[in-house]
């Protein structure tokens, strides 16, 4: 990642908890590396699923960003369960901007703890924008990620971009 910034003092001490589920972390800096594994699986209900893993690299420790995303066929929406064990529950958006690149945005959002769902109220959500594209000249992918919260401003931010390295059995 060619940058990952942002948080306040406070929101920074709030991600530092997600590492214990794998999904935030409140390390910052500039040209860290990282890896995305995707796998894709059926769960028991028989929906088809994303699995994403995000390793970020910084020096002296490894942050993680793990979800898995699925398609919630009655529904027909996208939801995204982020941590391990599964800590948040987030609806996604997806479209598709003028110059070819992929937009996701989240809208409702869940906390799962012992196994319930507890609404979030819009005021405490993480509202994300993800920008996403592939960029032939470069043959590379991009990523732009913002999440912000309407207290504590912005949670985090990052950009970068990376190439496939192949398939992972």
């Amino acid at each position: 990642m060619s940058e990952i910034s942002g948080g306040s003092f406070i929101a920074r001490g709030l991600l530092k908890f997600g590492v214990l589920f794998r999904c935030f972390f409140s390390e910052r800096g500039k040209d860290v590396p990282f890896i995305i594994e995707n796998k894709t699986f059926s769960t028991e209900q028989h929906e088809v699923a994303v699995q994403w893993n995000r390793t970020f690299f910084f020096s002296g420790k490894n942050r993680f960003f793990d979800a898995v995303m699925i398609h919630d066929e009655k529904e027909k929406r996208i939801l995204d369960y982020f941590g391990k064990p599964h800590l948040l529950l987030s609806v996604l958006s997806f479209e598709a901007e003028q110059n070819g690149a992929l937009k996701i945005t989240s809208g409702q959002q869940w906390f799962l703890i012992f196994g319930k769902k507890i609404p979030i109220p819009k005021w405490l959500r993480g509202k994300s924008t993800v920008y996403e594209s592939y960029h032939d000249e470069n043959a590379c992918f991009t990523i732009e990620v913002n999440v912000e919260n309407d207290i504590l401003g912005t949670l985090f931010y990052y950009k970068g971009s990376f190439q496939e390295a192949g398939t992972v059995e």
